[in-house]
């Protein structure tokens, strides 16, 4: 019977470098700056962690499954969505805009 992989930072970082990438070079490609991977592996980047996520192409949650766990995000949705904000100054800008009455 085969058992779920459980998915450290070590084993993540093995599958890494056995596809032939590295932390530096996913974020990189993902726009990020350079630490961005090595900081979502510890739970300081979500964005760095999701870039993980995608490059392995294993669902977000199987790989965090305890990290980035506070927050409005579910295990469907795992970033914000831009025009989604309840901010107050968001608003405040619509309010204001060109022709607004």
């Amino acid at each position: 019977m085969n058992t779920p992989q459980v998915w450290d930072r070590h084993a993540i970082n093995a599958e890494i470098r056995r596809r032939g990438m590295t932390l530096t070079g996913i974020a990189l490609d993902a726009g990020l700056y350079e630490n961005a991977c090595r900081q979502g592996l510890i739970g300081g980047s979500r964005p760095g962690a999701e870039a993980i996520a995608q490059a392995l192409n294993i669902p977000f949650r199987v790989l965090f499954p305890t990290l980035y766990t506070r927050g409005r995000h579910n295990e469907v949705e795992t970033t914000s969505a831009a025009g989604e904000s309840g901010s107050a100054k968001v608003a405040l800008n619509l309010d204001a805009a060109p022709g607004a009455p």
